[in-house]
């Protein structure tokens, strides 16, 4: 779609609006909360110090999670009177303010160069933004699907977006006519507007609909080309186990955030939210290097090894990558051919002819030399051997020969528990705040599943972000006692298809025919990884 609204690339726009003054948008738990709930009473008669709030918060809480908004370009979907469109300018981002709501832009006040616009098509080309910021939009839209897959479209590939709305059933769901929502979506307007006429604005079926968590989680979940990272209260984000829960949750959460990356991979964040594509984002050089990995002996789908590339790919000149059990190269590649001649890529492996792959724990020391070979072999016709610093060692001698943080630690060593739970402490504890952490075969080799349970289950460094089959991500982090429950959860409910998957092992091992059939595999297939 050609768009014919230029997206704004001068600073014309930029560092137009101070930070300002008001509540420390900084603020946390029960000082927020009162923060919050004073400024909410009297948000109808002064909206402005409650969203300036929400705003800067907002505008704090991604560039922490995603790095310095300056530069980037960023949507204000549904941008109403311009709070977060002069949060986001404030430091420094590129901003497109988009509204379809005549009477808000009737009633002035938002950016000078808002653009009028329908989010289910947005007038910005494909792949043009860094970022998308939608608050409070979503309930005021009649297709859910039609907003995602925009979203979707105009997002760039590693993109973000951060979405939020207030759910049907909440509290405030009803906007004018609460709590009359609670008697549902068509007697509860009906009997209002009976009783009380016409809401003042957003009458249902015109201006507000009725949209709730499970649907809208399933919705953008099953968007090719995005994944969900994480699902929220807004205003209590702490509590965010709440949104584990369907029924609880569409009451509870109040108002409900989604945050997103443009990806297209497997997700099991969130109930309803999994789907299983090997329709990835388009991407040239990706393909080409999977390519040429296609014949480099390994354990890695596809879909994992775009995630390394992702991941590598993000990192900044100066990061380090750091990889435990190399064996021939597949992943080692990838991980290079991702990353710039300014990261620094170990591959941590000693080749002795051990963890060799499933069922494969011991071997000669002839078999380790002739793998040590071909990985030597394999990253020279690839052309990184230059980019990569082997040490050949076993990975709890080989701590002293790396020197600092780390900023992406892919563990894929040994698969004895107790080895596995030393790699992840003690490697795990040299990744950096904000850093990534991809443990394989978390969920199909049963020493590996313990060896996570014991260091990263209960856990409050690391919270789980989701998987790519058997692959597990984590990101490290500081979590409170809830988060921390939370997090558990989520991994928990991975235990399951972890299951299933030990169970085709044992099936394809044994040649249980009619087994390997019933969970999907044929005979002579590999083990599910």
């Amino acid at each position: 779609m050609t768009s014919p609204f230029p997206i704004p690339s001068d600073p014309e726009h930029r560092d137009r609006a101070p930070r300002g003054d008001g509540p420390r948008a900084r603020l946390r738990g029960a000082a927020r909360f009162r923060v919050l709930w004073r400024l909410f009473r009297d948000e109808k008669d002064n909206p402005e110090p409650f969203y300036s709030f929400l705003a800067r918060e907002a505008v704090d809480d991604l560039e922490y999670r995603h790095g310095p908004l300056r530069d980037q370009r960023i949507a204000d979907l549904g941008c109403g009177p311009g709070y977060y469109t002069r949060a986001l300018r404030a430091v420094g981002a590129t901003v497109v303010p988009v509204e379809g709501d005549a009477d808000e832009i009737r009633a002035g006040g938002g950016p000078d160069d808002l653009i009028r616009g329908d989010a289910t098509r947005l007038p910005v080309p494909a792949a043009s933004l860094d970022g998308v910021f939608c608050s409070n939009m979503l309930e005021h839209t009649p297709d859910t699907h039609a907003v995602a897959h925009e979203i979707a479209r105009v997002l760039r590939p590693g993109g973000w977006c951060y979405l939020s709305w207030t759910n049907w059933y909440s509290p405030w769901g009803g906007h004018d006519m609460t709590p009359y929502q609670f008697l549902g979506p068509r007697r509860g307007p009906e009997l209002y507007e009976r009783r009380h006429g016409p809401p003042r604005k957003n009458r249902y079926g015109e201006g507000l609909f009725a949209v709730h968590i499970g649907p809208t989680l399933r919705t953008f979940g099953e968007t090719a080309g995005l994944r969900i990272d994480d699902v929220e209260p807004r205003y209590w984000p702490w509590a965010r186990a709440v949104t584990r829960v369907p029924g609880v949750r569409e009451v509870l959460t109040w108002n409900c955030v989604i945050r997103m990356t443009k990806e297209g991979e497997t997700v099991t964040d969130v109930p309803g939210a999994e789907r299983h594509s090997d329709d990835l984002p388009r991407d040239p050089e990706f393909e080409e290097v999977l390519a040429s990995v296609a014949d480099v002996e390994g354990w890695m789908s596809d879909g994992q090894a775009r995630r390394l590339w992702d991941r590598a790919r993000a990192l900044e000149p100066g990061s380090r990558i750091v990889e435990i059990g190399s064996f021939r190269g597949r992943s080692t590649i990838v991980l290079a051919k991702a990353s710039t001649d300014e990261v620094e890529v170990v591959a941590i492996d000693p080749h002795a002819g051990n963890d060799r792959g499933p069922s494969q724990w011991s071997g000669p020391a002839e078999a380790g030399q002739g793998d040590r070979e071909v990985f030597v072999a394999n990253l020279e016709q690839a052309g990184v051997a230059e980019r990569v610093r082997h040490v050949r060692e076993f990975s709890r001698r080989a701590l002293d020969a790396v020197d600092g943080s780390i900023d992406l630690l892919y563990v894929d060593g040994s698969h004895r528990p107790t080895e596995a739970a030393a790699d992840i402490r003690a490697w795990g504890e040299r990744v950096r705040r904000g850093g990534t952490l991809l443990v394989h075969d978390t969920f199909s080799s049963a020493g590996v599943t313990l060896a996570v349970v014991m260091t990263l289950f209960a856990g409050g460094d690391f919270r789980y972000v989701g998987r790519v089959r058997s692959m597990a991500e984590y990101r490290r982090e500081d979590l409170s006692l809830m988060a921390r429950v939370a997090n558990a959860g989520r991994q928990i409910a991975q235990l399951p298809w972890m299951a299933r998957n030990l169970l085709a092992k044992f099936a394809l091992w044994r040649r249980i025919g009619w087994l390997t059939r019933l969970l999907g595999y044929e005979e002579g297939d590999a083990y599910p990884y």
